[in-house]
Formats: structure tokens, C-alpha cells, sequence
């Protein structure tokens, strides 16, 4: 598997990725709950991964279950070490976003993903991906970015309740893809934007604006100050999304428990 990840890598790259950084296993619970009991017993370190073919426990960011065919998806969780400005580490999700959005529109040329604040990739109104950042400060910072990408599964595997809701790449591919290789995408775009780009944030922003799902959509959520309802109207500096309530006062969201889009009966 490694080979296959590192193909078409410069030789410096390659240098820095050995096979060891690599754990992929056929089934688990959570990549994300293994990579971080990992870097909590100090056996991984920056850019180590967890890759699992099937994870009966993965999770997305409130803890909804994210379950998918075995051997069809792409399922991994990288370790990065976090820097000393905290006030970065918020923009973590958005620059996965726009890595993993980026390597998709590499994979389909012809098409351009939707990103719905802060974590989940859209392809024609449909998710592809999902995407969960969670932090550990002991022995030292690090932050688990954990991804979850549809890559093979035919539109007709998708089970009844989300086949309307979910994509892959197969659908839009007609064929299978490799996911070492896509992985060793992802995984480039990290070394090369991971954490220069988290100070030049000014460009990812950009990228996701155009791309914003949440954009001018009457919008319901819920957050730890209440229920705000309003028009989407984009991110903030710090990535945050802004929305404008119906007597005009513009709201800046950090975190929400909950975002429903109001669909017009």
C-alpha cells in the first residue's frame, strides 16, 4: 500500500513518508479513535496515519454514524502537530476542506464541489465526504483529521434512506478508483499546505466562498447561544459562518449543534 501512496511523490517527499507512518487495517471502529490512543501512548507522530478498509464506529461531528461498504470507501485519519498560535487551529477544517475539495476536482475535472461549512464535501446537492478534526494535548498537541471519502460504492449499494443524499466517485466516474493513490493525493496536498496556508488563510477562504453550499440559503441552527435562523452569507475572516437574520443583524458562528436548511414548501 505504501508504494501505491507515494507514487508520482517528489524524492524529498518520499524521504519524510516511510512505510512505517502507515497503518492500514481491514476493520475497526473509529481511525480516529485509533490514531488518537496512539499519539496518546506516543507510538505515532506528524502525518502518521490510520486507513481502514470498514469502521463500525466512525463518527462525524456531533457523533452521527459514518458506516460504509467494506473495501469500497476511503477511510483514514492523519495525525498533524498543532503549532503554538491556538487561534489557527480553528482553521484546520476549512484547510482539509479545500485539500480534499481540490483533489476531487483534480479526479473530475469537469466538475466543482459545493463545501458545507465546516465539514462535509458536496457534489451535485449530494455529499461525497465528510471530514471530523478533534484535538489531544497530551504528550503534546496534535490534531486528528479524520476522512471520510465515497469512492467506489455504486449508486445502488447506498441504502435506501441516504441514496437520495449521497454520491461517490463511482457515480460520477462510471469505474473504480484507486484509493491508495487518492490518498497519496491527499496526502501530498497536506505536506504542502499544512501549516503555511493556515497563515495565508485569506486563499482557502476565497476557494471555499465560491464553493459554499450555505450560501444565500435560508438556514436554521442550533447553537450553544440558541436557535438563530437567517440567510447564509458566507465566512467570516476566521472561516466562522456568517448569517443574517430577517431584521438584518448579521450573526458570526463559530460552532453549531445543528444546521437545517429551510426549504421552501
Amino acid at each position: 500500500m505504501h508504494s501505491e501512496i507515494i507514487q508520482g511523490w517528489p524524492e524529498s517527499l518520499k524521504k519524510e513518508f516511510g512505510p512505517g507512518k502507515v497503518h492500514w487495517i481491514a476493520e475497526t471502529g473509529s481511525t480516529n479513535s485509533d490514531l488518537l490512543a496512539l499519539l496518546k501512548n506516543d507510538r505515532a507522530g506528524h502525518l502518521d496515519l490510520v486507513v481502514a478498509d470498514y469502521q463500525t464506529a466512525g463518527r462525524g461531528r456531533r457523533g452521527d454514524k459514518w458506516e460504509a461498504p467494506a473495501g469500497k470507501n476511503l477511510l483514514f485519519s492523519v495525525a498533524l502537530e498543532l503549532g503554538e498560535d491556538k487561534t489557527l487551529w480553528t482553521r484546520l477544517p476549512h484547510l482539509t476542506a479545500r485539500i480534499l475539495g481540490s483533489v476531487v476536482e483534480d479526479v473530475l475535472p469537469m466538475q466543482k464541489v459545493q463545501t458545507k461549512w465546516p465539514n462535509d464535501i458536496y457534489l451535485d446537492g449530494k455529499k461525497l465526504a465528510g471530514i471530523l478534526v478533534e484535538t489531544i494535548m497530551i504528550p503534546k498537541p496534535y490534531a486528528v483529521v479524520g476522512i471520510g471519502l465515497n469512492v467506489n460504492v455504486r449508486p445502488e449499494e447506498f441504502p435506501t434512506p441516504i441514496e437520495s443524499l449521497a454520491t461517490s466517485l463511482y457515480a460520477h466516474l462510471d469505474c473504480e478508483s484507486s484509493r491508495p493513490f487518492l490518498l497519496g493525493l491527499i496526502l501530498r496536498e497536506f505536506f504542502e499546505s499544512y501549516p503555511n496556508k493556515l497563515t495565508r488563510f485569506d486563499e482557502v477562504k476565497d476557494w471555499l466562498e465560491e464553493r459554499s453550499f450555505l450560501k444565500g440559503k435560508e438556514l436554521l441552527l442550533e447553537t450553544a447561544a440558541g436557535t438563530i435562523c437567517g440567510t447564509g452569507r458566507g465566512l467570516g475572516p476566521g472561516g466562522e459562518l456568517l448569517v443574517e437574520s430577517a431584521a438584518g443583524a448579521l450573526h458570526s458562528i463559530i460552532s453549531a449543534e445543528r444546521i437545517e436548511i429551510n426549504r421552501a414548501p
